[in-house]
């Protein structure tokens, strides 16, 4: 990592999205919420800061989402 620059001005990979996506499916489904809801849109922002303030491992996102 460049010294200076933190995780929230790094671009996300396709294999990030790729996770963010899983892990916000999983939380949608098994909380009954549709994709298109405002629930899922705070649940998506909540995951996109997360992952901005360094939090990388999957384990650890879902966790942290799940616990929001």
């Amino acid at each position: 990592m460049c010294p200076g620059i933190g995780f929230y001005f790094l671009p996300l990979s396709s294999a990030d999205l790729e996770m963010l996506q899983r892990i916000l499916d999983g939380e949608l489904e098994a909380r009954h919420i549709s994709s298109d809801s405002d629930e899922a849109d705070m649940l998506a922002r909540t995951l996109i800061k997360l992952f901005q303030a360094g939090v990388r491992g999957e384990d650890a996102l879902r966790g942290m989402v799940n616990a929001a």
